[in-house]
Formats: structure tokens, sequence, C-alpha cells
């Protein structure tokens, strides 16, 4: 059953669709990059307390909270950048993946964080991906680093980005018999993000294509 998960990538298409083509990349978005790096200290110390919080930001917005298992730990590497817009963008594509996972480990596709950081197809295809791990009683659990993140904003209320996600410190878990198998592989994601009426940056679209040969170093 994990094997079989593993062999096609449902833990990697987690926060949306795969497609292991090449030619149906966002406009504006990076392909080429990158592979999984030696974490920094900095990036070592984020992430991996074993908190299972989310942080959410003081910024007005009445946000859900996302509380993750204390074996789940997301490690996000910096972006270089100041501008208050784009970290902004960059915070809520963090906490969409922090949704999906809630959502995965809860075994509850209704959190409340789902559909705040997340909006059409990229919902869609999350809920349906999410409800068929439940359905095989798979979850999740270890340490997942999300790297070789780039940005571009299209305009003020919309902007596509890319990164890489290694998870070769997590695992997939067969509830049923508490079975766990390592996973090693790379993805990386293209995503379009928009702001709605409430400033939250939702992804809307997100997909999800094998990371070898766009995730090396």
């Amino acid at each position: 059953m994990i094997a079989a998960v593993l062999a096609t990538g449902l833990l990697a298409t987690a926060c949306g669709g795969s497609d292991d083509s090449t030619d149906d990349a966002l406009p504006g978005v990076d392909t080429t990059s990158s592979a999984s790096p030696e974490p920094t200290d900095e990036e070592s110390e984020e992430g991996e307390d074993g908190s299972g919080e989310d942080e959410l930001p003081d910024d007005g917005i009445d946000r859900p909270e996302i509380t993750l298992p204390d074996d789940v730990n997301n490690v996000f590497e910096k972006v270089d950048t100041d501008d208050p817009v784009e970290l902004a963008v960059l915070a809520d594509q963090e906490h969409g993946i922090n949704a999906v996972d809630e959502a995965i480990t809860s075994g509850d596709t209704k959190v409340p964080s789902l559909p705040f950081y997340q909006a059409d197809m990229a919902l869609l295809e999350s809920v349906e991906v999410i409800a068929s791990m439940h359905d095989d009683k798979l979850s999740f659990g270890g340490t997942t680093r999300y790297y070789n993140r780039s940005l571009e904003m299209q305009s003020e209320t919309a902007a596509v980005s890319s990164y890489c996600r290694d998870t070769s410190e997590s695992y997939l878990i067969d509830l049923e018999t508490g079975e766990q198998e390592p996973d090693g592989g790379t993805t990386h994601f293209t995503s379009r993000q928009q702001v709605n009426d409430a400033g939250v940056w939702q992804t809307v679209t997100l997909e999800a294509r094998d990371g070898e040969g766009r995730c090396e170093q």
C-alpha cells in the first residue's frame, strides 16, 4: 500500500495536481533550479522545534489556527526579499502548505485553514488527494524542506512562484498497521496566488512534477 502510493507520487502531489510534462509551467516561473541542499543552521532551527504550530502574522486578519502533529515539521528556505507584499505572498504560501498538511494529518478535509489559504483548482485538487489518503488510511510524518523558492509579482493582485520540496526526511504512515516507509524524492512545484478581499494571498493553481532534473543544485 505505502510503496504504491510513493510510486504514484500521491504524497508529492498533496498540495495540488500532478503533471510530469515540462511544457505547461506557469509564465514567469524559473523551473531550472536546484537540488536538495544541506540545511543551514538557520533552517535547521526553523520549523524543527516540534511545536507543531503555524505562526500567524500580526496583520489584523482573522486567520484560523493551524496545528500540526509534533512529528511533522516543515522547513522553509528564506527568500532574499524585504518587499512587504512579496513577504506576505510567501508567508501565505507557507500557511497554505501547512493547511494541507493539517488536513492530511487530522483526517479532516474540512479544516478551516484549507479554504482560507487555497481556492479554485488548487483547493479542489487538494481536497481530492487528501480524501484519497484518508480513504487509504494514510498519513505522514517527519521533516520536509522547501527550497529554491522564487517569486514573481505579475500584478498588484497576482503572483507566480516555484519551489522544490525534499521529502528525504519524511515518511508515509499506514494508520491501520503503523507501518512507516521513508520517501527519498524531490518534487518541483509551480503555483499561482491571488489576493482576496480579505487580503489573503490564496493559492489558486498548483502543479507538481518530479523534481529530477528540476531540483538539482
